[in-house]
């Protein structure tokens, strides 16, 4: 290496290892993370749209509500179906744009692996705790978001920070409002979602990271 003096310079044994052990950690981060961003700012909206949904038919459609509570399960569902879609969508394009080359598709495989299986234990968890039924149904939501913000938390420490701090926010927004607000929680769990929609749209702006 050389100088703008014209002097070389030679980096260090320890310093040539730490670049390269940055260049790949960066490189595997890209990888992994291809469209992260703009995956997390779908999902605080969805979110956002499940909670102010199910407070709008618990509120607006009483007869309803009290003749299926257990409507939140399939809200949820169906709701969330369009974010998965999305999120699959979004994730191949990014990465076909960053590499279309057969490292990127491993990434990819990994990465859908790791979720689906946080989606499965999101299932599974309350079937084991006997929650699928009528009498538990109301406690499913806190199993749910309690795994899906774990994925979050553990996917983001591993890959990149913004992740694992939606993930916390996502968990913080749901379980607040719900042992502090009680009927209203999930309309105040939605506007505390929207706060965090807000949030990584300020961050996008002002770091430019997608």
């Amino acid at each position: 290496m050389s100088t703008d003096t014209g002097e070389s310079t030679a980096l260090k044994p320890d310093e040539s290892w730490e670049t390269v052990l940055s260049t790949m950690h960066g490189a595997r981060s890209a990888m992994y993370t291809a469209g992260s961003t703009a995956i997390l700012l779908m999902w605080a909206g969805i979110i956002t749209i499940a909670y102010l949904t199910q407070y709008a038919i618990s509120t607006f459609a009483t007869d309803f509500a009290d003749s299926y509570p257990w409507f939140p399960g399939p809200l949820w569902a169906i709701i969330t179906s369009f974010g998965v879609i999305g999120s699959m969508t979004i994730g191949h394009r990014a990465g076909r744009a960053l590499s279309p080359g057969l490292a990127m598709q491993h990434a990819g495989i990994r990465v859908f692996a790791y979720w689906m299986t946080v989606t499965a234990a999101a299932g599974l968890l309350p079937g084991a705790a006997g929650l699928w039924n009528e009498s538990g149904s109301e406690k499913i939501p806190f199993v749910l978001m309690g795994v899906i913000a774990l994925g979050y938390v553990l996917f983001g420490i591993l890959n990149r920070t913004v992740i694992a701090a939606f993930g916390v926010g996502m968990a913080a927004a749901f379980y607040v409002p719900h042992y502090l607000f009680d009927d209203i929680a999930p309309a105040v769990s939605g506007f505390a979602m929207l706060g965090l929609l807000g949030a990584i749209a300020m961050w996008v702006r002002r770091t430019g990271e997608w």
